[in-house]
């Protein structure tokens, strides 16, 4: 056996243990009376839902302008941010995370970038995601556990699953591996790269608005902290959007903060569930708007299964 197809295996074994950790939370602490209560306290706070409706929409503007940035503006900010949108809804359609396909096709659409360049973009900002989210994870575990067992326990646990996920991308393709993160770190230097990095980490920060608001006794803080751990958990995502994946790794970080495991349980069904309308609602909207074809989507998959992974 490979060490592709052994990383593989175990991705898949670390998705299918969070899908049967989320089966037995859920058998052991869903109150459907308390959730919907807390569903319903959340929709009579209109101004809220507006505000989270806002922060997380604008969390997406500012990934998109520092792609655009990272593309020496070839492309608009209108389409970047419907390339997004598209990969965000695709993500919470299929099992597979492959939204990152209609995303480059959305950039294409219009001649102005080529599919190599837009794909070579994606890559990149995917990996300074990655890169962001594990600086959050460290330093919110150094910062927020005053305990040193509970740190070095957190801090030992992330640095075992950023090695793991190195050595996945490394097994699975070392060269383009080593040619992406080449051209990160070439467009990481001067202050293009100081934009570039603001943007995604408060991007990201901007999107722990989520999980703050609906939540009644988290730091600010901590809700960064929180969502960047789910977030980086979703490397294992095994279904449409990372049900169950999400929910687990968001309940074990609450309750890594001192959130009792019933209300962790909640607010991590009810975070997830306002990122799926979100994502259904603004994809709706953005193909109406700016349809794309098929066929630069399969066009995307056959180049980038051939051309790239391949290398």
């Amino acid at each position: 056996m490979s060490g592709q197809e052994s990383m593989r295996i175990f991705f898949r074994i670390v998705g299918v243990a969070c899908l049967f950790l989320f089966v037995g939370l859920s058998f052991h602490v869903l109150d459907l009376q308390s959730l919907f209560m807390q569903m319903r306290s959340l929709l009579h706070r209109p101004i809220l839902l507006a505000l989270l409706v806002g922060l997380y929409g604008a969390s997406f503007l500012l990934k998109t302008y520092a792609w655009r940035l990272y593309l020496h503006e070839k492309i608009t900010l209108r389409e970047g941010l419907y390339g997004l949108l598209y990969s965000l809804l695709v993500n919470h359609l299929s099992p597979l995370k492959i939204g990152d396909a209609v995303r480059i096709a959305a950039v294409t659409k219009r001649g102005r970038v080529s599919w190599a360049e837009a794909a070579q973009s994606v890559i990149v900002m995917r990996l300074l995601d990655l890169l962001i989210l594990g600086l959050f994870g460290a330093f919110g575990t150094l910062l927020l556990f005053q305990q040193l067992s509970v740190r070095v326990l957190l801090f030992v646990l992330g640095s075992v699953l950023m090695l793991i996920i190195a050595l996945f991308l490394r097994h699975k393709a070392p060269s383009f591996l080593q040619k992406q993160l080449q051209q990160l770190s070439s467009a990481l230097q001067g202050g293009r790269g100081a934009a570039i990095v603001l943007l995604v980490a408060v991007s990201w920060i901007f999107e722990a608005f989520v999980i703050f608001g609906i939540s009644s006794n988290v730091s600010f803080w901590e809700a960064v902290w929180v969502n960047s751990v789910t977030i980086a958990g979703q490397v294992f995502q095994l279904t449409p959007g990372g049900v169950g994946t999400y929910e687990t790794v968001m309940t074990f970080a609450l309750r890594a903060v001192g959130v009792p495991v019933q209300k962790a349980y909640e607010w991590a069904l009810l975070s997830h569930g306002f990122k799926f309308l979100f994502s259904y609602g603004a994809g709706l909207l953005v193909f109406l708007i700016y349809p794309i074809q098929l066929a630069s989507y399969l066009r995307y998959k056959k180049k980038g299964e051939t051309n790239e992974w391949r290398k």
